[in-house]
């Protein structure tokens, strides 16, 4: 197979999944390790995490580190062929970053259920049970947990009650969470919190946003 050709399959696939490819997906798309290497050689394709690769000169696309780590979970499988969950959902930190929410500290890409693979230096993967159908949700072509539940993974980890009361805070304004909805939601953590055993849901956001100096946020709340 010469270059051309091998170029128009690979095509084929990164047209589809953020100009993306991996080397297992070049394979079963009839592009051999030869000619696939020959291609990294020249500099034609350029890598951009550990079997992912890129072609020369293409934008690089947003959250790549969280891309990369996802399609490393099912290399063989490619992105339009996985069904929402089963190879894996963003969530925790990574779900914030894709939300826009907060200003959680990032470095490690998070995942949660049904993740295959090796876990590797730089990527989480959650022993936690699959989200629920309704609590993933896509943003830029990624399974993602919706704002709701990674609130209350968050939550779960134990993160400190600034950095989750940022998330909230975001969210709120965004209008990308119900309060009502969520504090029914978190009300099994606030004693995690600090709260007495009689706190709400709503005691616990307000001490949330509190936490997080949103002080008309948590009034409001209240």
């Amino acid at each position: 197979m010469d270059y051309v050709d091998a170029l128009v399959k690979l095509s084929r696939v990164t047209a589809e999944q953020w100009g993306l490819v991996t080397t297992e997906q070049a394979e079963q798309a009839g592009v051999g390790a030869a000619c696939f290497g020959g291609l990294v050689q020249s500099g034609v394709l350029v890598e951009a995490g550990a079997y992912v690769f890129q072609l020369a000169g293409a934008p690089l696309p947003p959250h790549l580190d969280i891309k990369v780590a996802w399609l490393r979970l099912e290399p063989g499988k490619p992105a339009w062929r996985r069904k929402a969950g089963n190879s894996g959902v963003i969530s925790h930190s990574s779900a914030c970053l894709l939300h826009g929410l907060g200003d959680l500290p990032v470095g490690t890409v998070e995942m949660s259920a049904g993740a295959r693979g090796t876990v590797e230096a730089g990527v989480r993967v959650h022993n936690e049970p699959r989200p629920d159908p309704a609590q993933i949700t896509v943003v830029d072509g990624l399974p993602v947990t919706t704002v709701g539940r990674t609130i209350t993974d968050l939550l779960h980890t134990g993160l400190d009650g600034g950095h989750v009361g940022g998330v909230v805070a975001d969210a709120a304004r965004l209008g990308l969470v119900d309060l009502r909805s969520l504090a029914q939601q978190v009300a099994v953590f606030a004693s995690a919190y600090g709260l007495p055993a009689s706190a709400s849901g709503h005691d616990l956001i307000s001490r949330l946003l509190a936490d997080a100096g949103e002080q008309t946020a948590a009034s409001a709340v209240a």
